[in-house]
C-alpha cells in the first residue's frame, strides 16, 4: 500500500512539476543535497553500483549540493569534492546543464582532449559537455532532481 501511495504522489507531483514554469532565476541560490530516495521514498545511503549490467558494488551516496549565481557560473560540493562551471537551465526539458570546469594542468586533461568532451573557452580554462540534471518536481524551498534508474535526489534551498 506503502509503494503504491508514494507512487501515485510521485506521478502527481512530477505532473505539476511539468507544469509548472521554472526559470533560471528561480534555480539562483544554494540548494543542500538532503538525501536519496528509492521508488519507495525510503532514504537510502547505500546503493549498489551497476556495471555491464550487473551489481559490482555498493556506493556510499555522496551527492553535491550546489550555488547556482545569476552570472551563470556554479559551485558544487561534497565532504570529498569542490568542483567550478557554469550552468545553464533547459526550460523545454526542465532540465540544468552544469559544464564541469578543467584547469589547463589537470593530469587528466590529455585524457578528457582525446575522448572529445571538452573545449577550451577565452578564459583559458577547459569545459565538459554538459550534464543534465532533470527537475522532476520543484518550489522555491526544495526541489527533486533525478538520478539514476529508480533513486531521487532532494534537495533544499538554503
Amino acid at each position: 500500500m506503502k509503494k503504491i501511495v508514494f507512487t501515485l504522489l510521485i506521478i502527481l507531483k512530477f505532473q505539476i512539476g511539468f507544469s509548472q514554469k521554472i526559470t533560471e532565476s528561480d534555480l539562483i541560490g544554494e540548494w543542500t543535497f538532503i538525501e536519496l530516495q528509492d521508488e519507495n521514498g525510503e532514504k537510502q545511503t547505500k546503493i549498489p553500483l551497476t556495471r555491464f549490467g550487473r551489481d559490482t558494488v555498493i556506493e556510499n551516496v555522496n551527492r553535491d549540493s550546489y550555488i547556482f549565481n545569476k552570472d551563470g557560473t556554479y559551485k558544487s560540493f561534497n565532504p570529498l569534492n569542490t568542483s567550478f562551471g557554469t550552468w545553464f537551465f533547459d526550460k523545454e526539458k526542465n532540465e540544468i546543464n552544469l559544464e564541469l570546469q578543467i584547469e589547463p594542468d589537470s593530469p587528466y586533461l590529455s585524457y578528457l582532449k582525446k575522448a572529445e568532451i571538452v573545449t577550451k573557452r577565452k578564459d583559458g580554462f577547459y569545459y565538459q559537455k554538459p550534464i543534465q540534471k532533470k527537475i522532476l518536481i520543484y518550489s522555491n524551498e526544495s526541489m527533486t532532481i533525478a538520478d539514476r534508474e529508480k533513486y531521487v535526489l532532494i534537495y533544499n534551498r538554503k
